[in-house]
């Protein structure tokens, strides 16, 4: 008897969490488009061999190219491993501009693992970056991570045409959140579990124009669809509130002067 009451309880539990679950309503669905644009610098420095260290500013735009999304600065290191495999670090500082102005600085710190091989003319590069972004406003962490994981994985391929200053490149990208909330009916009385899922498939082509030895130009543009939750509780009874799935496709043209030293 111990046992069939055993079970019986185990069962009920289960249909009980199956049904609060299933309580959880879709979520509302929101598409928009947006042309985008970015302009950056950077300087490269390689004080020995193999191990490159890089500087950089870049500036966004959004909303039809209309106004900033934000503004944000960039050190990084690079080593060479071998002539496959290189790994490297950086750390971006984000600032974001909103309608009520610049609010909310974020931080970013990457970790980066690439590995290449050469095949004919062209190079083929796998990239993985784990990247994790650290907020400096107060949030509800059933609403937004903090911080915020992202495993972002690109596969490039540059064709190196013979006596041309020109690379042309295509590439591919998916970013797979790590940490993303869950949703629930009522986060006061729920656990915090993490949820993950493709928040961006990003297609990309561009070229790569080498003015002398010291001066690199870049000229690129990417089509990207983003999707991202946007979760809305109650904060004083802590019921969802509302739960929209946001895919944007955005349109992004892009520049980048790069000075090699």
């Amino acid at each position: 008897m111990r046992n069939i009451y055993y079970i019986v309880t185990c069962v009920a539990m289960l249909c009980a969490t199956t049904l609060r679950a299933q309580s959880v309503p879709a979520p509302e669905r929101a598409t928009s488009n947006d042309l985008r644009a970015r302009v950056e610098g950077a300087f490269e420095w390689e004080p020995v061999k193999h191990l490159s260290l890089e500087a950089s500013f870049q500036m966004r735009l959004k909303e039809d190219m209309s106004t900033v999304d934000r503004l944000q600065t960039g050190v990084g290191v690079e080593y060479e491993v071998c002539k496959y495999f290189s790994v490297g670090a950086d750390y971006l500082l984000i600032n974001p501009h909103e309608r009520s102005g610049w609010e909310h600085p974020r931080h970013r710190a990457n970790l980066n693992l690439e590995a290449s091989v050469k095949v004919g003319r062209v190079d083929l590069s796998l990239r993985e970056r784990l990247q994790t972004t650290f907020r400096t406003d107060s949030v509800n962490r059933f609403e937004k991570p903090d911080p915020e994981m992202v495993l972002r994985s690109r596969l490039e391929a540059e064709y190196n045409i013979r006596h041309s200053k020109w690379t042309p490149y295509l590439l591919f990208e998916l970013n797979n959140t790590l940490n993303a909330p869950r949703v629930v009916e009522n986060f006061k009385e729920a656990a915090l579990r993490c949820d993950n899922y493709v928040t961006r498939y990003r297609a990309g082509a561009g070229v790569k124009y080498r003015i002398t030895r010291n001066h690199r130009l870049e000229f690129y543009y990417y089509m990207d669809y983003d999707r991202s939750y946007n979760i809305d509780y109650k904060g004083n009874k802590g019921d969802l509130k509302g739960y929209v799935q946001e895919n944007e496709f955005r349109h992004i043209f892009g520049v980048s002067y790069k000075f090699k030293l």
